[in-house]
């Protein structure tokens, strides 16, 4: 698969099969993530890997929409100074980290946690910290339904303005 044909086949995915991801796998996905840029090169962001299942089952209630991760393999969750969060660079790290997983057959989906209180109790996070975003792993169930919220996408041309708002 070309760079592009993984960006362009990549679907976020909510089910998952129980079999765990080998640790050569995780390594490349974690590194994708490493890889990625940070703003200024600050790379204030630290990834908590989360595969206890007690870790997962209490993050279901830092989130408002996220109560499948728990069947997920693993959880790679984004933590940050909460004075040096910058959510671009975390959105970067995502994107790499999930890339990387499709390549290697792995599914993924990003999700957000509202309620942080919750979210740094679960993993042990101090007050000044911030765990705004994690990203779900697991392998794909076979024959996964399609969502009922699929769409087509905007077009270019709704998509793409040239040179100014008009």
């Amino acid at each position: 698969m070309t760079p592009y044909e993984n960006i362009i086949s990549k679907r976020d995915l909510r089910m998952y099969t129980d079999q765990p991801i080998a640790d050569d796998v995780m390594q490349r996905i974690l590194q994708a993530g490493r890889m990625a840029g940070s703003a200024k090169n600050i790379e204030a962001n630290r990834l908590i890997l989360i595969t206890d299942q007690g870790v997962q089952d209490a993050l279901v209630a830092a989130g408002d929409f996220v109560s499948w991760i728990g069947s997920s393999a693993a959880i790679i969750g984004f933590a940050s100074p909460t004075a040096e969060l910058r959510m671009f660079d975390v959105g970067r790290q995502g994107q790499n980290m999930m890339l990387a997983a499709h390549a290697e057959g792995v599914g993924t989906c990003p999700v957000t946690f509202q309620h942080q209180d919750i979210a740094r109790a679960a993993v042990g996070l101090p007050d000044d910290w911030s765990f705004p975003m994690a990203i779900t792993l697991g392998y794909p169930v076979p024959d996964h339904p399609e969502s009922p919220l699929k769409r087509q996408r905007v077009a270019m041309d709704d998509l793409v303005l040239r040179d100014r708002w008009s």
